[in-house]
């Protein structure tokens, strides 16, 4: 790591007169820059002074930590935004682009040499070093990639080989130094001190043909020049890993993944970072998504830290090189609005149905099976029910959704898709309703194999005490059967039930949990009196195969249980896999912030507490309002990211509603739960299982 110059403040010429600006046309870029943090810390400061802002929004960011990101189109930005929005703009990370030679703020997509289309990892991996640095620490990232590289020797090609260029324009490392010292010196002279910290190098796909030795030559030799051209011998340098699909799916880049995790056993101070298998763009074999850029971002963190202690060259683990088995693996995403009749095709009447696409559009891959998706009934003019089904097939006895009429309504079902990956919705009240579907999560089609995948069925009725049992007393439980049933493997870890309570005597709770298990102090589903009302619910399968719900009611209720999937036995070790855990209490604010006022959000951390691992992708969390002022909804997604268009739990004024959701993580761990009421509103969040990264 070098350091260079000394921290320059803000300007201290003489200010210009009152009502003046410095001509735009006179002054110089740096300059420009100069005043403009001078300016931000004068209106920064009247603020703080009229008590306006917080005292700790005065920090000026004062010294930028430099990382020069190279490579090829997977480093150069590949991972499509999901529902192709662009990423906000973070005030801490500036760019020296590779076609724009000016020292400015980072965008997504960054400014690289050939034209990316979307999110690089190192945009992710600075998001997250930033979360442990001081507030007046930025980064400057060098964006120096470009796609279709290779290391070569050949006339007129662009070419990573040192020394190997058969002309200056062809020359990406001597250009990527170049650019560095550029942009370092431009950071410098608009008044930020720089630190040189690292390279993060994302490249092998175009040397399949090379064997592992000469490619191994080749990159030592370039890590080498970076370091000597840099006057930084001991630059931290980190490897990413191509994706998982295409290393077992393309004759030669195995030797190339193979130099790849060798390379910290090989050569000081340099880090491997693994990526994620089962994450690729749409119909692609070797760009990552953006779950597997954001993935392979934050494990470039991690093996930035391994080659800053990495003195001596040290070995690491070896990756598994088999071809991965992505079925039934689950990958979470931010809820994308599919389906809104509102806009298109109009109302859904009495005995209809409406038929959309999923697979294979808005980030979903072709290869898919079933969907996480919430559905909503709004204008209703009649009492209903909702039935989600794969299109082309026969639509179940059993519904998702009931409603009533002139109520909004939310419900999380788990879909299988059609062959043609479509999905299908029928209405079958008396009355049109219009109907809306936010995607949060998808399997991948195929044969599950591995612990903790998912594996859908067709909807089928495990529980339905109103012709068997009775009537479950207030304070009693009923068990049954789950595990060994209707398709579902005896020793299955986990089921996807939708429980509904009907005929209830009063107001009380739903808790699911396995059967031999102590009972949870969550709820799964809240009811009123004279209500018939269901939930989606993940719970674990006990010993016995069976499953137990409690009424916590002070009156008796009729309970029905569905089963819509489960999820293979053993301890889940792969992206993708669930583990079901007893509910757990994440958040209740009534008893810390308090009510979440109109337009506000709470943010819950989730990752590496409680149980979760740090290696968590997404959490399946139970919503609960309560204390509502008025109608609305609540919209939970993966903190960092933009508010989506789209809900998790629609309620009422004065109601007590839950929902089940399965919300992507954050990059710093974190879930946000937005309140789009015009009132405040009461959460209540517990997490009943994770998905891991």
């Amino acid at each position: 790591m070098v350091r260079w110059g000394k921290l320059c403040r803000p300007p201290n010429s003489a200010a210009p007169a009152a009502g003046t600006l410095p001509s735009l046309r006179s002054a110089s870029i740096p300059r420009l820059l100069q005043w403009h943090r001078f300016l931000i810390g004068l209106v920064v400061s009247g603020l703080v002074a009229a008590a306006m802002v917080p005292a700790q929004a005065a920090t000026v960011i004062s010294t930028l930590h430099v990382f020069l990101a190279v490579g090829q189109s997977n480093m150069s930005g590949r991972g499509l935004p999901i529902g192709g929005t662009a990423d906000a703009v973070d005030p801490r990370i500036f760019q020296y682009g590779a076609n724009n030679r000016t020292f400015r703020p980072a965008t997504v997509p960054l400014d690289m040499h050939d034209t990316p289309s979307g999110i690089s990892p190192a945009t992710t991996m600075v998001r997250e070093y930033l979360k442990t640095q001081p507030a007046d620490v930025g980064v400057l990232i060098i964006p120096a990639a470009h796609g279709d590289t290779s290391f070569t020797s050949t006339a007129g090609t662009l070419t990573w080989s040192v020394g190997a260029a058969s002309a200056p324009d062809y020359d990406l490392p001597a250009l990527a130094v170049k650019q560095t010292m550029s942009g370092i010196a431009a950071a410098k002279a608009a008044g930020y001190a720089v630190d040189l910290k690292g390279i993060l190098w994302h490249q092998g796909e175009s040397n399949s043909a090379t064997s592992t030795a000469s490619y191994s030559a080749k990159l030592d030799q370039l890590i080498a020049f970076f370091r000597s051209r840099l006057s930084a011998p001991t630059l931290p340098f980190v490897v990413g890993r191509m994706t998982p699909e295409s290393i077992a799916g393309i004759p030669g880049r195995a030797n190339v993944d193979k130099s790849h995790y060798q390379t910290p056993d090989r050569v000081a101070y340099t880090g491997f970072a693994p990526s994620m298998a089962c994450a690729l763009n749409v119909g692609d074999t070797t760009h990552f998504s953006r779950a597997g850029i954001e993935y392979l971002g934050r494990t470039f963190l991690a093996a930035y830290r391994q080659a800053v202690a990495n003195t001596q060259a040290s070995p690491v683990a070896t990756p598994a090189l088999s071809v991965p088995n992505c079925a039934g693996r689950a990958i979470a995403m931010d809820p994308t609005r599919f389906l809104d009749t509102r806009i298109w095709p109009g109302r859904v009447a009495a005995g209809k149905s409406v038929t959309f696409r999923v697979a294979g559009v808005r980030g979903v891959p072709k290869s898919v099976s079933a969907v996480v998706v919430n559905l909503t009934v709004t204008s209703a003019t009649s009492s209903g029910a909702i039935t989600a089904y794969a299109a082309g097939t026969a639509k179940p006895g059993i519904s998702n959704l009931n409603y009533v009429a002139g109520r909004t309504v939310s419900h999380l079902a788990t879909v299988p898709l059609g062959t043609d990956g479509r999905l299908t919705l029928t209405n079958t009240s008396s009355g049109s309703v219009h109907l809306i579907a936010d995607v949060s999560a998808y399997f991948h089609a195929g044969t599950p194999s591995a612990p903790g995948v998912f594996s859908a069925v067709r909807p089928t009725r495990l529980l339905d005490t109103g012709s068997s049992s009775g009537a479950v007393a207030g304070g009693r439980t009923v068990s049954f059967a789950a595990g060994g049933t209707t398709g579902i493997p005896a020793n299955a870890s986990a089921v996807v039930l939708k429980i509904t309570a009907s005929g209830t005597k009063s107001l009380g709770y739903l808790t699911a949990y396995a059967t031999g298990s102590p009972m949870p102090s969550t709820s799964n589903l809240n009811y009123s009196a004279g209500q018939t009302v269901s939930n989606v619910v993940v719970v674990p399968v006990g010993t016995d195969g069976k499953v137990t719900v409690a009424n916590t009611s002070s009156g008796s209720a009729q309970v029905i249980a569905d089963v819509t999937g489960y999820f293979l036995p053993g301890i889940p070790t792969q992206v993708g896999a669930l583990r079901a855990l007893s509910p757990t209490r994440f958040l209740d604010t009534r008893v810390t912030s308090g009510p979440v006022a109109a337009g506000g959000s709470v943010t819950i951390h989730v990752r590496g507490v409680k149980g979760i691992p740090t290696t968590v992708a997404a959490v399946v969390v139970n919503l609960t309002v309560t204390e509502s002022k008025s109608i609305g909804y609540l919209t939970a997604f993966a903190s960092g990211s933009s508010t989506p268009n789209a809900s998790n739990l629609s309620y009422q004024r004065g109601q007590a509603v839950a929902n089940l959701a399965v919300v992507p993580v954050g990059p710093d761990g974190n879930v946000k739960i937005t309140n789009t009421s015009s009132g405040s509103v009461q959460i209540i969040a517990d997490v009943a299982g994770y998905f891991r990264g």
